[in-house]
């Protein structure tokens, strides 16, 4: 995939991905919220595809809900931007802890669908891919 398209697009892009991450170590609601299109849709591998801003941000706070602690950290491993479209590859760790249990580490690949709205990008599908660690994670 490579990166391709404007570096003014790119480079926002990155910086959704940077909002997204910082709002997830914050747990603050409504930075995540944010960063999704209103017809968005995430997906999670452990449950059915989310529509929408709203049903995303609560799933979202049923998931960390978990986790008194939680960092999240990834990284833009390609970008490819086709006007107010765009498809990237980030490449995540988080560590979290539980209530009753040790930390543990997850390491996945979200695979992105950009949309850009009213000269601002969004999340328009977000699909998660664990690679290692989701058997210690609270996946209900």
């Amino acid at each position: 995939m490579g990166f391709s398209g404007p570096l003014e697009d790119r480079i926002a892009i990155q910086e959704l991905n940077a909002a997204y991450g910082d709002a997830v170590c914050r747990k603050d609601r409504d930075g995540f919220a944010a960063c999704f299109a209103e017809d968005a849709i995430w997906h999670l591998p452990w449950r059915e595809p989310v529509h929408g801003r709203e049903a995303i941000v609560a799933l979202w706070l049923d998931q960390i809900a978990n986790y008194p602690f939680l960092n999240y950290a990834g990284f833009l491993g390609a970008l490819e931007v086709n006007g107010d479209k765009a498809n990237g590859r980030v490449w995540t760790r988080e560590l979290v802890a539980g209530e009753s249990g040790p930390a543990t580490q997850v390491t996945g690949r979200y695979d992105h669908q950009y949309v850009k709205r009213d000269g601002r990008w969004y999340f328009h599908h977000k699909a998660f891919n664990p690679l290692h660690g989701m058997d210690s994670i609270v996946t209900d």
